[in-house]
């Protein structure tokens, strides 16, 4: 065959280049008789191939894909390292699972203990003073027993009719539950609309309530004597040091808080923090909704954890805002017209800040809280001694004290991963002293998680 091949395609062939065309072909003959090809061949066990002239061994790897598929053999170097990788992250998952339930079990165990010492103090309310010097009153007891209807009506909570414990009872279902979806956008918005404008041109007459007692009128004439000095404010940022941040942001931030200071100079104080808490949520709407367009989009999604720690932030100012509200922040229309039109604003700004730069959406939101923490601070240090004269809001207590075991606590505490466990101010809460005490440690917190953010 190899002569006539010569001799058709006219090649030289030398005798060497016979030969080892001979070799291989008695090679391919050999293995044929053996019931073997070439290609099973390859995909064999490693073994050692001997001739003359070859000396092959053959060590397949595991991933590395041939023609007939992966070469998942069985080796030396696949049985040990596998079960050692299961057995890791078994232990892993254990470990995980282990730290789920401990957290679990400490939860059910406060809740389990605050109703045991409810259900001993009731008979003891009579016995409570203000200042915690109870009988048999625990802290967590008298915390509760502390809290205080100062009698304002919401006026930010949209529509309202017959409200009994906080839920619109008309909406309730047979079992009891008031989660019915809200009406169409057309209805809610002319009623709103209708009920600012009664309220611009009568501030609510219709819906006064006059049945305050003695007591909320004389703690709301207690509330409008407290006072917060801007300049001081200043000094306290000043003594941090000058700002470092670009202009694109310094340059917004010094607006927004020197708009506040001329604004709601000499004014009722909680219609400040009602504006700075309706602003303070938007950062972590816009976040979100930022890290969900990048996630559908399917630019980015090594983030997704941070939604949850950003919807435990908004959570937190959600209940500032309620505190605001329930000692009378939105009782002007002109503080809830500047505020929601500002937190409009607000979110469109930094949801572009965010496409343009998240890095600048994080510090300015870090700027804003700081200015919050020196706010707080300010009010605390210039009116201690009335705060502590004056009860905790029942809005407070609810979320402080009745809410100390949500896990969302533990979610935007940066202070929790330093001290080994979650701050829980609600344990003993008397006055609204320690009421603002623990929503500047709230936005020292929401700071660190901003810079947190940034690393």
């Amino acid at each position: 065959i190899f002569y006539r091949s010569r001799r058709k395609s006219h090649l030289d062939f030398s005798t060497k280049n016979y030969r080892m065309i001979a070799s291989f072909s008695l090679i391919c003959l050999i293995l044929t008789i053996q019931g073997k090809s070439v290609h099973a061949f390859l995909d064999a066990s490693p073994t050692t191939f001997h001739t003359s002239s070859i000396h092959i061994q053959f060590k397949p790897q595991i991933g590395i894909r041939s023609k007939s598929g992966y070469l998942s053999l069985k080796s030396e170097l696949s049985s040990d390292q596998f079960i050692v990788k299961i057995e890791k992250k078994q232990t892993l998952a254990i470990n995980a699972l282990q730290a789920l339930l401990e957290r679990q079990r400490g939860e059910v165990k406060e809740t389990e203990t605050l109703i045991q010492e409810l259900s001993l103090d009731r008979v003891d309310q009579n016995t409570f003073t203000r200042d915690g010097r109870a009988t048999n009153a625990s802290d967590i007891a008298v915390s509760i027993y502390s809290g205080f209807d100062y009698g304002f009506v919401s006026r930010s909570e949209g529509c309202r009719s017959d409200l009994e414990g906080g839920f619109d009872s008309s909406l309730a279902n047979a079992d009891g539950e008031t989660y019915a979806p809200p009406a169409n956008l057309m209805s809610l918005g002319f009623q709103q609309f209708m009920r600012n404008f009664n309220a611009i041109m009568g501030e609510y007459k219709e819906e006064e309530d006059v049945s305050l007692t003695s007591t909320q009128n004389s703690l709301h004439q207690q509330l409008k004597y407290l006072t917060l000095d801007t300049d001081a404010i200043w000094e306290k940022e000043r003594s941090r040091g000058p700002i470092i941040a670009p202009w694109i942001i310094k340059i917004p931030y010094f607006v927004l808080c020197y708009f506040l200071d001329v604004v709601f100079e000499e004014h009722y104080v909680f219609s400040r923090f009602f504006l700075l808490e309706t602003v303070a949520r938007m950062p972590y709407f816009s976040y979100i909704t930022m890290l969900h367009f990048y996630e559908t989009l399917g630019f980015w999604r090594r983030s997704s954890d941070i939604k949850r720690i950003h919807f435990a932030e908004e959570w937190n100012e959600f209940h500032h805002l309620l505190i605001m509200e329930s000692l009378g922040g939105d009782q002007s229309w002109w503080v809830r017209f500047m505020a929601q039109h500002s937190a409009i604003l607000y979110f469109t700004g930094l949801t572009i800040l965010w496409a343009m730069s998240p890095t600048l959406a994080y510090r300015f939101s870090e700027l804003l809280e700081t200015h919050a923490v020196d706010t707080y601070g300010q009010l605390i240090d210039e009116n201690e001694e009335l705060l502590k004269n004056l009860p905790p809001s029942i809005a407070a207590i609810e979320y402080y004290t009745l809410g100390m075991s949500d896990p969302l606590f533990g979610e935007y505490q940066s202070s929790a991963s330093q001290n080994g466990e979650v701050r829980k101010p609600g344990s003993k809460m008397r006055s609204l002293y320690d009421v603002f005490c623990a929503i500047k440690c709230d936005e020292a917190d929401h700071v660190s998680t901003m810079q947190a953010c940034l690393d």
